[in-house]
């Protein structure tokens, strides 16, 4: 049976994606040149979503986030049930490795933020909910994609030789680390959680100081992001 799919939607969707923390307000012209739209056809899109309270103008011809999609994104994070079961583990976790800890979940393009738990240090790292980390320069991206298919790796245009040798060494190791390459000095030790169809349905990270991630450190880490991902999947199981 074929899914029909309504494009004017997705092509919305695509619009409002290229909002972001680097890139918090958009005009009709970023929206054409990146969508490759017509001026025109840009336009009336925002004043669409404006209207609709999606986006709301901040100025002339200048546009963010609107009431509506605020409100939307405050109720999910309020009920949320993935981030209900999950917040408990690593806010343990956190606790006990004396590290801020994540759950991410896959998304296109990337691992969203879905959870965290701060360290509990005067001066500690922290993500933003709702922040997507890139697949090949963090922790949590390269320990989904080291469970994916030839397929889906066959599309990604940073692909090197350098990236499969990494990815393979996740696969066998069940770990991935990051040294800075997401942001400089900030570490990183990532873990799959996976389901009972043997998909990766989230993941969960410990990020810090680098100057903190030793390999003996990491070894803990590792011991206590593994043991929090076997809780998590018993806890989750269809997801």
């Amino acid at each position: 049976m074929i899914t029909l799919q309504n494009g004017s939607l997705i092509k919305a969707f695509a619009l409002l994606d290229l909002i972001s923390d680097q890139q918090p307000e958009i005009t009709a012209a970023i929206v054409a040149r990146d969508l490759d739209m017509s001026p025109a056809t840009a336009h009336r899109y925002l004043a669409t979503l404006d209207a609709l309270g999606i986006l709301s103008a901040q100025h002339r011809g200048v546009y963010g986030l609107g009431h509506r999609i605020v409100h939307l994104g405050q109720i999910a994070e309020r009920t949320n049930p993935l981030k209900k079961l999950v917040l408990p583990i690593i806010e343990r976790l956190s606790l006990s490795l004396g590290e801020s800890v994540m759950a991410g979940r896959p998304a296109p393009g990337g691992i969203v933020c879905m959870a965290t738990a701060s360290a509990p240090r005067p001066i500690s790292v922290h993500i933003q909910v709702g922040r997507q980390l890139g697949l090949t320069s963090s922790a949590q991206g390269k320990v989904w994609l080291a469970h994916q298919p030839a397929s889906t790796l066959a599309t990604l245009d940073d692909m090197t030789d350098a990236l499969r040798q990494d990815l393979q060494r996740i696969r066998v190791q069940g770990f991935a680390r990051n040294r800075g390459e997401a942001e400089p000095d900030i570490g990183a030790v990532a873990v799959p959680v996976i389901n009972g169809s043997g998909e990766v349905a989230l993941t969960l990270s410990v990020f810090g100081m680098i100057s903190r991630f030793s390999d003996n450190r990491i070894e803990v880490m590792v011991a206590g992001l593994t043991e929090a991902a076997s809780e998590v999947a018993t806890a989750l199981p269809d997801v």
